[in-house]
């Protein structure tokens, strides 16, 4: 089982690692989290070995403790697409680098802080499950906290991300329970439920794999894509209109999808996760414009720097590439844009 567990997670880490996806930074958040499970997973095989105690056993333990800081990693990268680490998050490599020290072979005692992480007594397990409901706190919180930020930004929406981020939090959490409730009672008089609790949690972890697995399948978008409404919320202060707008630049200018002539406000509306009518009302209302000026504003900008760029190019092949149709829309948008035609923008280049 634990084999079969193990592998399941090597090859959702290696499919995650590899897949390319605007969101690449939460993808290999999980795929760490899940090769490290199938690390700790190992144990089963060699853990009744006479080298427990080796400079592998070390390693293995130590690792053992960046599993819930990249399992929270994950939850940060997935809620806001901005987040990057920093020199402060290395704190939470603390616990990796004090077992690693405190358990390497030929280096000693080290007091209360040796019993404190030395593998297999009381004291040691009590701290691995503070660890882990701590970050499981920190990301329920980071959860409830993160979408009443989006309902607010987004009232009555639902995002898939989001619902899939909180089963992933609960599922996390039912099998702790059950690992919990095994270790509580294998020294109680309750201790003949323990191999069904032992069972039952190695099922629960092949079924919450064989799940992922799944969801990457039949829901291949919640890993490959990014959910637009689940960007940087606005700074406080900052008016909903003026985030909007500028989040709307932002992929407009990042994407160049200007250069699609057959964009239209609904093509639009479904790359930024809002309604035609609600695009149509920001831009009138924050930007002061129509659709087609919006777009049109940016295959001028385009077309301009083609000119300046590519003075062998003829207009027809210009206004093809910077997205318009014809030649009369691409006059009439320029000539509102410049002043002048095309033609004459470009003599005027050429007089310089």
């Amino acid at each position: 089982m634990s084999i079969l567990i193990g592998f399941v997670c090597l090859l959702l880490s290696g499919f995650l690692f590899a897949l390319p996806s605007p969101r690449k930074q939460p993808n290999l958040f999980l795929a760490g989290f899940l090769a490290l499970t199938a690390i700790e997973l190992t144990v089963w095989l060699w853990g009744a070995s006479d080298y427990i105690w080796t400079w592998q056993s070390t390693i293995w333990l130590a690792l053992g403790k960046l599993q819930m800081p990249v399992f929270f990693f994950f939850f940060v990268a997935s809620c806001y697409s901005d987040f990057r680490l920093r020199m402060i998050d290395l704190v939470h490599g603390i616990p990796f680098a004090l077992t690693l020290l405190v358990n390497w072979p030929g280096l000693g005692s080290f007091g209360f802080l040796g019993d404190l992480l030395a593998p297999g007594g009381r004291v040691s397990w009590i701290t691995s499950q503070l660890i882990y409901f701590g970050y499981l706190t920190a990301i329920l919180l980071l959860l409830w906290r993160f979408r009443r930020r989006f309902q607010q930004q987004h009232s009555g929406a639902r995002s898939e991300v989001l619902l899939w981020l909180t089963q992933l939090a609960a599922a996390s959490l039912f099998a702790r329970l059950v690992i919990l409730s095994r270790d509580l009672l294998a020294d109680t008089v309750a201790g003949w439920a323990v191999p069904s609790l032992q069972i039952f949690g190695a099922l629960l972890a092949l079924g919450i794999t064989s799940w992922i697995a799944l969801k990457s399948l039949l829901q291949p978008h919640l890993f490959r894509d990014v959910d637009r409404r689940l960007l940087r919320l606005p700074i406080a202060g900052q008016p909903v209109g003026s985030f909007q707008l500028e989040s709307l630049r932002v992929r407009v200018e990042s994407e160049q999808v200007y250069l699609d002539p057959d964009l239209n406000l609904e093509r639009l509306a479904f790359l930024v996760a809002m309604t035609p009518r609600e695009v149509s009302e920001l831009l009138n209302q924050s930007a002061g414009m129509h659709f087609f000026d919006f777009i049109n504003g940016y295959r001028v900008r385009h077309a301009q720097d083609l000119l300046e760029r590519y003075p062998q190019h003829t207009i027809l092949q210009i206004l093809t590439d910077s997205g318009f149709n014809s030649k009369s829309s691409f006059n009439t948008a320029f000539k509102k844009q410049t002043g002048m035609t095309p033609s004459a923008y470009r003599s005027k280049l050429t007089s310089r």
